[in-house]
């Protein structure tokens, strides 16, 4: 997708409220737009002219608003009551009823604006359904980047006023805007911290103000020393008469105000200055904010005329909305017979009634926060229902992760995939929102799982959860697999882990981590679809020393793609845990068994004193050789022929057990 480097506009630091150097990626976005758009020149930026296509002279205005606050169930979730707050301020400071306007000092006073400019929440969506002017989303870009793709949630500008609140995002950053007509239409908004919005809950008084800045720039004002985010480095101007040259301020100084053109005193205590002293605009900047709201640009004129207002809600406002169901949670992962605890994030009406469901739930819950016990494993999902006298709406997120019941985990089991099919109710695979997951290959013959990371890049960690494995006997046990991998570029740096995990995957535990280069098992680059050879695995061997006599252990096997794009596929066979810190542990518990030569030149003998049901043979990849299994009949004699030179491991299933051994063929 074509990228879209845009002008910034004013982006304030998270000190706002003390002396604080300030950072803004103006410069950079210009030079980045310019370089993406030739035809694009800073002069088109109306943020830094005069607007002159203005169609009337409405001298006082109403502006729809709408708040989208993307969260992942922190504190970023700010309550609908801070979001008022933020509302009522920008009410404030734009209509000049901040107590704070006596501390003006005496040469501004006088030209200290009411600017006639009012906020409200929205009380219709564009859909001209009932809302409150607030939407909230489970979204991980709370961390935000600044993409168009990440600006998936905005209503059309020339009705609605969107802010974004955010968690996170670049450094020493709080918030910015675009003037108008200076970015797609997705991007006509303001991102804000949720810390800076309002002076209640999350935020403080001394960021609070943070959001009149950004609404300034909205409304088309620069910063009062000219359009670089650069204050105290050179004399400039806002082209706006009554506010002074001046260089900006990074802290309140009132009595060294005079820099530019002494004795001529600049204007510190400006909305759009950097300083902590912010508490006015002047009639030249409400003159210059009524020009945009009147003109074409950016569709600012459309915001407050009567169809507008009527179409928004603002005109006749609602109150009868039916609740927006939504919901949040701090873990997506439990075993059979745990619970999940999930959290109502309903917005638009008051929800009185819930109703919380999933398919491999024992129960249903009709509390305003659920709780759910599993009684089925696997990849499953949880439904709210919420509703209230004026309607209903329900939601239904996916990719919760049950893990089997417990000691359904075999010891000395191989789990080669030959016989079976992912995902079952012990081996359970996540199922990411974009690209591949685990699936089958039958490459060679032989069957093992893959994650087209080439063709279908998952985007996001994806993982394989193991059945539980009970290690309580008092030895250490060993993780055996087999993996390949290749790089498709040096600096690729897909990343595979196993985790482990004792509590039912509310924590987990690294055993294992490669990435890049070190996880490649071909020691070559590979810029086609990767497919092994049987000569491109390797076979990782993990002591569980730190589970010894744990009866409840659980494997993770996840993949993370490089984020700077697809890597290639990444291939898993072979999975067991095996009794014993070395690859296999010989059991000598058993009665006797003879194998016979060992050495041998290629044949094999196995006498057995016990019935032996089942015969294992793997090679040193991992790979089986030879599976021999009937359950019908039990053998005490096999000979085993044809094997090629080099080492195996030997695994027989008898009436005593599980009976291991290595055996060489010259």
């Amino acid at each position: 997708m074509k990228k879209y480097f845009l002008a910034l506009s004013a982006l304030i630091t998270l000190n706002f409220s003390l002396n604080a150097q300030f950072s803004c990626g103006i410069n950079q976005a210009i030079a980045q737009l310019e370089k993406q758009n030739p035809n694009w020149r800073l002069g088109n930026n109306p943020g830094f002219t005069s607007a002159n296509n203005s169609i009337s002279t409405q001298t006082s205005f109403t502006i729809p608003v709408v708040f989208h606050v993307l969260h992942l169930g922190g504190s970023e979730n700010i309550s609908d009551a801070q979001i008022q707050n933020a509302v009522q301020i920008l009410n404030r400071d734009f209509n000049k009823k901040n107590a704070d306007t006596i501390n003006i000092v005496p040469a501004f006073q006088n030209i200290a604006a009411r600017c006639a400019i009012s906020f409200s929440l929205a009380t219709l969506d564009p859909n001209g359904k009932c809302t409150n002017g607030i939407t909230r989303h489970y979204d991980v870009n709370t961390n935000w980047v600044n993409d168009i793709n990440n600006y998936q949630y905005t209503w059309p500008p020339s009705q609605y006023m969107n802010i974004y609140v955010v968690k996170t995002m670049m450094a020493g950053v709080a918030g910015y805007a675009y003037y108008p007509g200076s970015a797609p239409s997705p991007m006509d908004g303001i991102v804000i911290l949720h810390n800076y919005v309002g002076s209640i809950g999350t935020g403080f008084s001394g960021g609070s103000r943070s959001l009149t800045h950004e609404v300034g720039h909205w409304f088309n004002l620069a910063h009062v020393w000219g359009s670089t985010n650069n204050p105290g480095v050179a004399c400039g101007d806002d082209g706006v008469s009554d506010t002074p040259i001046t260089k900006g301020f990074g802290s309140c100084n009132l009595g060294n105000a005079a820099i530019c053109n002494p004795p001529v005193q600049e204007n510190i205590q400006n909305y759009m200055e950097y300083a902590f002293c912010s508490n006015m605009f002047t009639n030249g900047q409400k003159a210059r904010m009524h020009v945009a709201l009147n003109s074409f640009t950016g569709g600012r004129n459309n915001l407050s005329t009567t169809s507008n207002l009527i179409a928004t809600g603002l005109i006749n406002p609602t109150t009868n909305c039916a609740p927006t169901a939504d919901y949040s949670f701090l873990k997506k992962i439990t075993c059979v017979g745990n619970s999940l605890n999930f959290t109502q994030f309903c917005y638009n009406g008051v929800a009185s009634n819930f109703l919380w469901t999933s398919p491999n739930a024992s129960n249903s819950s009709t509390l305003a926060n659920g709780n759910l016990t599993f009684s089925l494993a696997g990849n499953t999902t949880v439904k709210l229902k919420a509703s209230n006298s004026f309607g209903a709406d329900s939601i239904t997120k996916s990719n919760f992760i049950v893990l089997s019941a417990p000691n359904t985990g075999v010891v000395n089991q191989l789990q080669d995939f030959e016989n079976f099919t992912l995902p079952n109710n012990n081996w359970i695979i996540d199922i990411p929102q974009y690209g591949a997951s685990y699936s089958l290959s039958t490459l060679n013959g032989n069957k093992s799982y893959f994650i087209n990371n080439y063709y279908d890049n998952p985007n996001q960690p994806v993982s394989l959860f193991s059945p539980d494995f009970n290690l309580s006997n008092n030895a250490i046990h060993t993780l055996k697999f087999n993996y390949s991998y290749s790089q498709t570029t040096p600096q690729n740096n897909d990343q595979f882990e196993v985790l482990a995990s004792t509590d039912c995957g509310n924590t987990w535990v690294n055993i294992f981590n490669k990435s890049g280069a070190n996880l490649s098992t071909t020691g070559a680059l590979q810029n086609s679809p990767f497919t092994p050879t049987i000569n491109q695995w390797q076979s990782a061997s993990i002591p569980l020393t730190q589970f010894v006599n744990n009866n409840k252990v659980y494997f993770r096997f996840r993949l993370t793609p490089d984020i700077n794009g697809a890597g290639n596929n990444f291939y898993l066979d072979n999975i067991i845990v095996v009794n014993g810190i070395t690859s296999i542990k010989e059991n000598t518990s058993l009665s006797e068994i003879s194998i016979y030569p060992n050495p041998s030149n290629s044949i094999v003998n196995i006498n057995s004193n016990v019935n032996i049901s089942a015969i294992k043979i793997y090679n040193s990849l991992g790979i089986c050789v030879l599976d021999e299994f009937n359950s019908s009949k039990h053998i005490n004699n096999f000979t085993v022929e044809n094997l090629q030179k080099g080492c195996y491991t030997l695994l027989l299933k008898t009436s005593e057990g599980m009976y291991s051994k290595k055996i060489i063929v010259n």
